[in-house]
């Protein structure tokens, strides 16, 4: 965490399959989702994990992500 953003937790020892891509924060500000290259998703904070891409073949990497 910089400056005053919160750190809800990281991928730091997780074996990640690609590097993570994209940070989206939750609307709160008080959580975030951590989007990996191969589409896997991490919720940390008040973030709630709807599911992810991991486990799926993607014909291009995540290069960006947005919340709803």
């Amino acid at each position: 965490a910089f400056d005053d953003a919160h750190s809800y937790g990281s991928t730091g020892a997780m074996a990640l399959n690609r590097p993570i891509a994209a940070a989206v924060p939750t609307p709160s500000g008080h959580g975030y989702w951590l989007v990996g290259a191969d589409g896997g998703v991490f919720a940390f904070g008040d973030a709630h994990y709807y599911g992810s891409t991991g486990t799926t073949t993607l014909n291009r990497p995540i290069v960006a992500a947005a919340s709803a």
